[in-house]
């Protein structure tokens, strides 16, 4: 399930008089994204791939209104992968698309948002054989995002959406002492996020759940107040 970007409005609308609604939801959205970014909080398993032989290029294919930020982990039949630069890459194995270096894939590049390769190029069709996690981030189209995300993380995001409000320059509601007090909030809630999602991942099998753990973050008891 996914909660809406506008259901933080009215925690932010009193801070920004005259704000127009659209600005800060895409503020929301861009807060919402670079805590992703930085830290581990939104993961997924993604479903199982099928290697074909000869082919090495494959579609990362992550939830709706999201996109693959980083590729955690990768399986090649029960086999770890190894990550790899494209640069690395060519220099350890130069002829690696050449049929004759076919073989069971050993590494994995992530190539973009949208694509990954196997390499060596399989020798052989697998049905369901190649399993990736992944930290996911929204898309920068998106108007919503994983209810985890925006429940646990709630005051980050907030903070952080705040921070670029309030330094927009020649604006009603500019307030660059306070853009600098939610910049800090934001990205103490970041590392606060990031050490609970790592943690989190210590000891437990692949197959886990959301990355996250929740708890509360205190309310800020004034404009500047304390937030994580």
């Amino acid at each position: 399930m996914a909660t809406l970007y506008e259901s933080l409005l009215p925690e932010i609308i009193p801070m920004v008089p005259g704000c127009p609604d659209t600005l800060i939801e895409n503020y929301i959205r861009a807060a919402a994204i670079e805590l992703c970014e930085k830290a581990p909080v939104l993961q997924a398993e993604l479903d199982p791939v099928t290697t074909r032989v000869g082919t090495f290029e494959y579609d990362l294919e992550p939830p709706t209104d999201t996109v693959v930020h980083k590729i955690m982990w990768a399986v090649y039949d029960g086999k770890d992968l190894e990550p790899i630069s494209t640069n690395l890459l060519e220099q350890r194995k130069p002829s690696w698309r050449d049929a004759a270096n076919r073989g069971s894939p050993e590494y994995f590049v992530k190539v973009s948002q949208s694509l990954f390769w196997l390499v060596p190029v399989p020798n052989a069709t697998k049905v369901s054989s190649t399993i990736l996690r992944v930290q996911l981030k929204p898309t920068q189209t998106s108007l919503s995002a994983d209810d985890e995300l925006m429940s646990d993380y709630r005051d980050t995001i907030v903070n952080g959406a705040l921070f670029r409000l309030l330094r927009l320059p020649s604006k009603e509601w500019t307030d660059y002492s306070g853009a600098q007090v939610y910049g800090s909030l934001f990205n103490e809630g970041i590392a606060v996020a990031d050490r609970r999602a790592r943690h989190a991942d210590v000891g437990i099998a692949r197959k886990v759940g959301y990355g996250g753990i929740h708890s509360p973050f205190s309310r800020r008891r004034n404009r500047y107040g304390s937030g994580g």
